[in-house]
């Protein structure tokens, strides 16, 4: 399937994932980066790649619901039940 767009929302995105790349040089630490509260429609970008020296860029569907897994992964790294 495939999806117009126009030449803004280009630009627009390209200018998102230059921002995320720069946050994400600058702190070695930060694995995802948003322009505020993740929320439907928005872009979120994610530390990616072998090396993780890549940025991959997803828009959150009308459907998503912020959910924290902040507590999904055990001190052990393992997973909760």
């Amino acid at each position: 399937m495939s999806k117009m767009t126009t030449l803004q929302e280009h630009v627009a995105l390209s200018e998102f994932a230059e921002r995320a790349a720069r946050s994400m040089e600058n702190n070695k630490d930060i694995y995802t980066y948003s322009d505020g509260q993740p929320a439907p429609g928005q872009l979120l970008a994610l530390r990616w790649g072998l090396g993780n020296d890549c940025v991959l860029v997803v828009r959150l569907d009308d459907d998503f619901e912020p959910v924290n897994f902040q507590q999904a992964i055990r001190a052990d790294g393992g997973t909760t039940p």
